[in-house]
């Protein structure tokens, strides 16, 4: 096998901007991005141990790098840089580097099924050795063209790629994966998500080509199987996979995803017209001749508004314009009635991005003080 041929084998499909495989239309031609298989089955993992994890392992980084220390406290304001500064102090602290070891192992085993002659890290010789000496005493049967194979589902518009389909020493015909984590337990749901997902694809998808080609017959759609070859511990061990109740999952992960994604959820709350002659006015006990109001108020106020619009995300904002209250003009050309509809609305919106904001309205009456008895001088007198 020639090196080109070796690196047509091994290159990967290609991905959009997000991540997504870029799958042609069978009638017009036209690319689209099928989300990724691995993104729907992590939908309904508990991520707080995970996100535990790399906070420790943040802050254990940047205690090692003081250049990243250096960089956060003069970025403070810039969330992507604070994003990138965050991890570039995970990877410090080592975090990834058994990840890169699996992803190694991962590649070697790939190479080794398709008759390739890889060369093998002193450190995964042995990983290696006890991954072919596993595969031969469970008679497990490869394939060229089923090996990391590209498989999509036009319904669910979904993709991903499967280590291996293999033929089993009793004639079944499996979705085989590998895995090099160390510890599988955390993660049990969404690889039988995964390889659920895998069974139930509509085709085998030639990236290079644009064509489709039907599963193999006859595969199983009960079982799946997962061979955990933890990167440095010289182990191989198989396991089981329940593909009927990870396709289940399966369905509850892609109605969990089109439940995030509504945005109808929230509106303006509207006073039945019956009903708005109830409405009391709540008068003010102070005297207003006491309180000169101050010519600029509403322009006070203005700024005031647009200053908590500015402080939304950009989805936020995007909310925000389309629950935009019905009557309401541009900000500048808002009266004070119109900026309370304003107001209700923001109030609305920062609800559910969990963006608070802080600063009182500034033409708000300030509420009274009240003295406080324990420092009246009579009761300290008294006290003496």
């Amino acid at each position: 096998m020639s090196t080109s041929d070796e690196f047509s084998l091994l290159a990967e499909a290609p991905k959009d901007r997000w991540g997504r495989y870029k799958i042609s239309d069978p009638a017009t031609g036209k690319e689209r991005g099928y989300t990724r298989v691995t993104t729907i089955a992590k939908v309904l993992d508990d991520s707080s141990s995970l996100a535990d994890w790399k906070t420790r392992m943040a802050i254990t980084g940047i205690v090692q790098r003081a250049d990243l220390l250096a960089q956060a406290s003069t970025s403070l304001d810039d969330r992507s840089k604070l994003n990138k500064i965050a991890n570039d102090a995970i990877e410090a602290a080592g975090a990834y580097s058994r990840a890169n070891l699996g992803t190694a192992l991962h590649s070697i085993t790939q190479q080794l099924d398709l008759g390739m002659k890889p060369q093998i890290l002193q450190g995964l010789q042995a990983d290696i050795e006890t991954y072919v000496a596993s595969i031969a005493a469970w008679d497990f049967g490869m394939r060229k063209e089923w090996i990391e194979v590209l498989l999509i589902n036009d319904e669910y518009e979904y993709a991903g790629t499967a280590d291996r389909i293999v033929t089993t020493r009793d004639g079944k015909i499996c979705i085989f994966d590998l895995k090099t984590g160390t510890d599988l337990s955390y993660s049990f749901g969404s690889i039988a998500v995964q390889l659920a997902m895998y069974a139930h694809a509509d085709w085998i998808y030639d990236w290079k080509t644009g064509e489709r080609t039907p599963l193999p017959e006859g595969l199983d759609m009960k079982e799946g199987i997962i061979c955990h070859l933890p990167a440095g511990e010289a182990t191989c061990k198989f396991y089981t996979v329940d593909l009927e109740a990870g396709w289940e999952a399966a369905k509850m992960s892609f109605a969990t995803r089109d439940w995030r994604k509504r945005k109808d959820l929230f509106k303006p709350y509207k006073f039945s017209d019956e009903k708005q002659g109830d409405v009391v006015p709540v008068v003010n006990p102070i005297p207003q001749d006491d309180i000169p109001a101050p010519s600029n108020e509403l322009t006070i106020r203005q700024g005031w508004v647009k200053a908590r619009i500015g402080n939304l995300s950009p989805k936020a904002q995007n909310m925000l314009k389309v629950t935009w209250p019905e009557g309401c003009p541009k900000l500048v050309e808002c009266d004070n009635a119109q900026l309370d509809k304003l107001v209700a609305a923001l109030q609305v919106v920062e609800a559910e991005h969990d963006i608070p904001f802080f600063d009182a309205d500034p033409t708000a009456p300030k509420p009274a003080k009240r003295k406080s008895k324990a420092f009246d001088t009579a009761e300290i007198g008294s006290i003496q």
